[in-house]
């Protein structure tokens, strides 16, 4: 089994197939994968495949089931949650829209002011923003 690498942002997995030969996915497949299961790491998974496919010789794929075989390992991923990766990054700041942000009470440390501040979000907006957005 040919490792996962990155090489100048050209990433290549080499899975083993049923036949003996090898397939490795292009960069244009990566892509769409990665705007089809945004919550997923398509390249982690893919290294996963990889080694479950070394694994199991008796389970590899023909080169015609391989892309089905991708697809839905992926599909799965993204059912169960997407990648631990991924899914730490919806917390960041920066995926948070504008109105979490103003309806932001994580930073406030007084316990009465907090609950004031969180009366006044739940009632102009209708939720509050404390590390997660939290509706009534």
């Amino acid at each position: 089994m040919k490792n996962a690498v990155s090489l100048n942002t050209i990433w290549v997995t080499t899975m083993l197939l049923n036949n003996g030969d090898t397939y490795e996915a292009d960069q244009a497949d990566v892509i769409q994968w990665e705007k089809t299961y945004p919550a997923i790491n398509v390249y982690q998974e893919l290294n996963a495949m990889e080694s479950w496919l070394d694994a199991n010789p008796t389970r590899r794929k023909t080169p015609k089931g391989i892309k089905r075989f991708i697809n839905s390992w992926l599909a799965r991923a993204q059912d169960k949650g997407g990648s631990p990766q991924v899914k730490s990054k919806t917390h960041s700041i920066r995926n948070r829209n504008i109105e979490d942000s103003l309806a932001d009470v994580s930073w406030i440390a007084n316990v009465e002011a907090k609950n004031r501040a969180i009366n006044h979000f739940m009632g102009k907006y209708g939720f509050y923003w404390d590390g997660e957005r939290k509706n009534g």
